[in-house]
């Protein structure tokens, strides 16, 4: 019985070293997630205005570019189903 408890107590602290480790990895994913909402929080107002410089100079000049991309998209889907086996 004495080697079952030492076994026992190994994988208790086995466990709490492995929980230790996870809650330092969350506050460490929770820092860079914040980091990374602020930087999109700061260039959000030039992506909004990018974005409509962008729609407009493709409907505008780009027309059949546009419908590249979108023949472009409808094959990645296509490819996506497929490869998932669902067509």
């Amino acid at each position: 019985m004495n080697k079952l408890d030492e076994r026992k107590r190994a994988l208790l602290a086995q466990a709490d070293l492995h929980r230790g480790v996870l809650g330092v990895e969350c506050a460490r994913l929770r820092a860079r997630l914040e980091a990374a909402r602020a930087t999109a929080r700061a260039f959000a107002p030039w992506l909004a205005v990018g974005g409509a410089v962008a729609g407009v100079l493709i409907k505008r000049r780009w027309r059949g570019m546009l419908r590249l991309i979108e023949a472009g998209l409808t094959a990645w889907r296509w490819f996506r189903r497929v490869k998932a086996g669902q067509l």
